[in-house]
């Protein structure tokens, strides 16, 4: 008995330590670039940058504290001309920590607020033309 639980305890340590992050996927329904775009905002005005590569349109930053834990995530970008496929790898989602949603969430509102800033400074270019 002693060595079934000893047998069972070693299989699930060793499932957990080869066990490696699942990215997670969402496909926006936009070019690559114009998702890198705010992928790219959405990481230098969030996070800490380690890294952001043009050519791959892939990224990684960090995220957290030293009370939270700093965790480090990594992002990639795949796609068509009209859909873009966007993978987060990250150790830590779940009860205490989201990470992957939070990029996701950031992201999504980096895309959807773009147009909007862009419009206020043409606006802003206009008015100033008009003085």
């Amino acid at each position: 008995m002693k060595r079934l639980i000893s047998l069972t305890g070693m299989l699930l340590i060793t499932g957990i330590a080869f066990a490696g992050p699942k990215p997670a996927l969402k496909v926006f329904s936009m070019s690559c670039p114009q998702v890198w775009e705010g992928a790219k905002a959405a990481v230098e005005g969030n996070y800490d940058v380690l890294s952001l590569n043009d050519q791959t349109r892939s990224g990684s930053f960090t995220t957290g504290s030293f009370w939270t834990g700093v965790r480090s995530l990594t992002f990639a970008l795949r796609g068509t001309s009209d859909a873009c496929t966007v993978s987060v790898t990250g150790h830590f989602s779940g009860l205490l920590h989201n990470d992957k949603a939070d990029f996701f969430r950031r992201l999504q509102d980096a895309l959807t607020l773009k147009p909007v800033k862009t419009a206020l400074i043409h606006a802003h270019d206009s008015a100033e033309l008009l003085e």
